[in-house]
């Protein structure tokens, strides 16, 4: 299937690209099988089909006919969702020319492949919607981690079993929203939600401008333990996604007897791939980078308002924090192997479309620790916020669990 004129004209009507901010002119080139496109953006973005003598461009990003047969389905298999999932599934070597304006201009790439395929979907206010009066509670308090006191927010909701929620890396305890403001859980379990350090609405150190934020395993564990302990937590469940549900791993193994039961949401032994230095460079904003780096580990059947909040919320990242995180996911292999046996119930759950902690890396770390594995079938990488619906069919066998005692 070629692309169509109608599509190639669509592209200098679209109002995310009139929208999104550009510097000096530049061109890239699309090769989509067969077919070429280039893509002029200055003013205005415009393109055409087809390539001259006397083109010049600044990068090319190059999609294998069958690869781009895969993205245009109307849902297309895990790792061909997105430009950046491409990238993944297919290798850096997709993208030629100047990568650095690639990186700067990302979000561009990825929304004029969707004009080309038809695949252009817009949020509304009458999506998945949250109560218009919340019942969360949101604190801030004090909270020494290895010798520096911070002031950290935390939410709260519901009465009964506690539950400590830890968000993924980059962004903020707000993902759990959808389940601290459902009544048939809140009416069971009393959840604890907290924005890490350097994270959403919890401070860095006073002198942040002059360090490198970089998440170190020891720092962290020691994080979640003073945030129980602070609380006066007894054995709470703990459930953790990404980077929290690979730490919700590891105090599994070291620290279980602190927990009733542990969950860990995308959580295998860590992926040093996800560490990249557009996340941290001075001629790319990193929150539009994230825009698409994360976009691709959800899942394209996750309602789409959904999956632009998860987005919005990168998007308020401090700078390098991102970068910093996968540090932390960087380094998680070294210490995999010194993992024994989890000293309270794991339950590993592990959306399809998630590359970032595949199934296999997820399925391996609940074997070796002794947990449960489920797949999540369909489903992508934050599954609390970007299809809290679906999550909780699986979820709550779980959740039955851990009320029963």
């Amino acid at each position: 299937m070629s692309v169509t004129e109608r599509a190639l004209r669509e592209i200098s009507d679209d109002p995310f690209l009139r929208a999104f901010p550009r510097a000096e002119p530049f061109r890239f080139v699309l090769t989509l099988g067969a077919q070429r496109v280039l893509v002029d953006v200055g003013r205005e973005t415009e393109a055409r089909s087809g390539i001259d003598i006397n083109d010049s461009w600044d990068f090319e990003y190059v999609l294998p006919q069958q690869a781009w047969h895969n993205y245009r389905q109307a849902v297309p298999p895990p790792g061909f969702n997105t430009a950046q999932a491409l990238l993944a599934r297919l290798g850096s070597d997709i993208v030629t020319g100047d990568r650095a304006r690639w990186a700067q201009y990302a979000p561009v790439v990825e929304r004029v492949l969707q004009i080309l395929a038809g695949k252009v979907e817009t949020a509304s206010a009458a999506g998945t919607t949250l109560p218009g009066k919340s019942d969360i509670v949101g604190r801030y308090l004090p909270l020494t981690i290895q010798d520096t006191t911070y002031r950290v927010y935390y939410e709260s909701a519901g009465s009964g079993v506690p539950i400590v929620c830890l968000h993924t890396a980059g962004s903020d305890s707000r993902q759990y929203h959808h389940l601290m403001e459902n009544p048939a859980l809140t009416e069971r379990f009393q959840f604890f939600a907290f924005d890490l350090p350097w994270h959403g609405r919890s401070n860095p150190p006073a002198d942040w401008r002059s360090r490198t934020y970089s998440l170190e395993v020891d720092w962290y564990t020691d994080a979640v333990l003073a945030f129980q302990a602070a609380l006066g937590l007894d054995r709470p469940a703990l459930i953790g996604c990404s980077m929290g549900g690979v730490l919700a791993l590891q105090l599994s193994s070291q620290h279980g007897e602190k927990f009733r039961s542990v969950i860990s949401l995308e959580g295998g032994f860590g992926n040093p791939s996800r560490k990249v230095d557009w996340t941290r460079h001075a001629e790319v904003d990193h929150s539009l980078f994230l825009s698409t780096w994360v976009a691709g580990l959800m899942s394209p059947a996750s309602p789409i308002d959904l999956r632009e909040q998860v987005l919005w919320e990168y998007g308020q990242s401090g700078p390098g924090v991102y970068h910093g995180d996968t540090h932390f996911m960087a380094r998680i292999p070294d210490i995999a192997d010194s993992l024994g046996p989890a000293k309270c119930p794991l339950h590993v759950f592990c959306g399809e479309y998630d590359y970032s902690s595949t199934p296999e890396m997820s399925r391996a770390a609940a074997q070796q620790l002794g947990g449960r594995f489920t797949l999540l079938e369909g489903m992508g990488h934050f599954p609390m916020a970007e299809d809290p619906g679906r999550l909780l069919e699986y979820l709550n066998p779980v959740l039955d669990e851990i009320a029963a005692g």
